[in-house]
């Protein structure tokens, strides 16, 4: 444990430790890279949450706190190692965490796995945040509990309708797939597993991993923690072995946050200086060009291709998920900026030039809209 204190001070890290009343031992440690931080004030708005083992020699649970940049890439803001995965813990490292951040930095949406623990702890802690699910382990769960009752080919055929249910845009187009859900699982016999996956999953959870109720919030379309596995994988990948001392275990972090860092800076230089070819051929994108991230420009120009595909060739309904999930303009926004020619007065966009490293004051939804365009200075 000195050995351990010793890194966190000589590395310049924010640290906590929690001791137990009685015996003063040691039971979780939270710890924050400095250069993590910095990231983090620049991107608090969506965080997800996850923790895995064989990190360390005593085989605690490891909690990394993930979020991720304008330029779409991933970025550790803050990491654990706790004694258990129990409602106490995770409440201690939540606290920590809002200990952290002024109010106008607080997370708005917070995604995880089913763990009860660490979902009560989230409610608790960040009461005013909207709290979702993985999608990935929800599928992962319905495996475990139903696979074994299909062929391989009508396995694929659940799965695809499952997904097509979740990325239902509406409440409307929800109910008219959930009766093609039903009706497919009744004809083949199927009950119980629609009896699972409506008491399991669907009555009680739908309004945290189905598209027409998450992303009426800025959710950055993130709707798994594979972000925060991603994490976990390259972290593991610098490992000799699973039995690390918790010292050796901050200086892998270290050196996997000061390499995500480099990178992250390297997107941002990207982004100003670099025009992809098919950019140039959209007049309405020309204004933003080198001034937002690339990621959020090639959003906007699959949008403008659907404004063209869908809307004005079929009449179709935009549905406006790429505004209510992003912040930015979505189809209809687009063709009402391109009548009034006017697409360069759009608020919601924040210079990779002039961004701060901190929110601003503004109202949420303004804060939300900019998201997509700050830098780290």
């Amino acid at each position: 444990m000195q050995k351990l204190e010793n890194i966190l001070i000589e590395k310049n890290y924010t640290y906590y430790m929690r001791t137990n009343e009685i015996s003063n031992e040691v039971e979780d440690v939270f710890f924050v890279h400095e250069k993590s931080f910095t990231m983090w004030c620049a991107f608090p708005h969506v965080l997800m949450i996850d923790a895995t083992y064989k990190t360390n020699m005593y085989n605690l649970p490891f909690v990394q706190v993930v979020g991720m940049t304008s330029t779409n890439k991933s970025f550790t803001a803050a990491c654990a190692v706790i004694s258990a995965e129990k409602s106490e813990n995770y409440l201690w490292v939540l606290q920590r965490i809002k200990s952290m951040l002024a109010g106008c930095m607080e997370p708005r949406v917070i995604l995880t796995d089913r763990d009860f623990a660490l979902m009560n702890a989230c409610e608790q802690v960040f009461p005013k945040a909207h709290k979702y699910l993985c999608r990935f382990h929800i599928q992962q769960n319905i495996n475990k509990n139903s696979k074994r009752k299909f062929s391989d080919k009508e396995w694929k055929e659940f799965v695809r309708t499952f997904w097509t249910l979740c990325e239902s845009t509406t409440e409307e187009i929800y109910m008219y797939n959930l009766e093609n859900f039903e009706a497919q699982l009744k004809e083949a016999d199927r009950e119980q597993v629609y009896d699972y996956m409506k008491k399991s999953w669907l009555d009680p959870y739908r309004e945290k991993f189905v598209s027409c109720w998450i992303n009426q919030t800025i959710n950055f379309r993130q709707t798994t923690t594979n972000r925060v596995e991603s994490m976990h994988a390259t972290l593991k990948s610098h490992f000799p072995s699973h039995r690390n001392t918790l010292d050796k275990l901050v200086l892998y972090v270290d050196h996997v946050v000061a390499k995500q860092y480099a990178e992250i800076r390297s997107t941002f230089e990207t982004s100003l200086r670099k025009v992809m070819t098919h950019h140039k051929k959209q007049p309405m994108l020309a204004y933003i060009l080198r001034k937002v991230s690339i990621y959020a420009i090639e959003l906007l120009s699959i949008e403008l291709k659907r404004k063209e595909d869908g809307l004005r060739a079929y009449g179709a309904s935009c549905g406006c998920q790429l505004f209510t999930s992003c912040g930015l303009p979505c189809a209809c926004r687009l063709e009402k900026l391109e009548n009034k020619g006017s697409f360069h007065t759009c608020r919601a966009w924040r210079f990779l030039s002039n961004a701060s490293p901190k929110p601003t004051m503004d109202s949420e939804q303004n804060r939300a809209r900019s998201s997509l365009a700050y830098t780290i200075q």
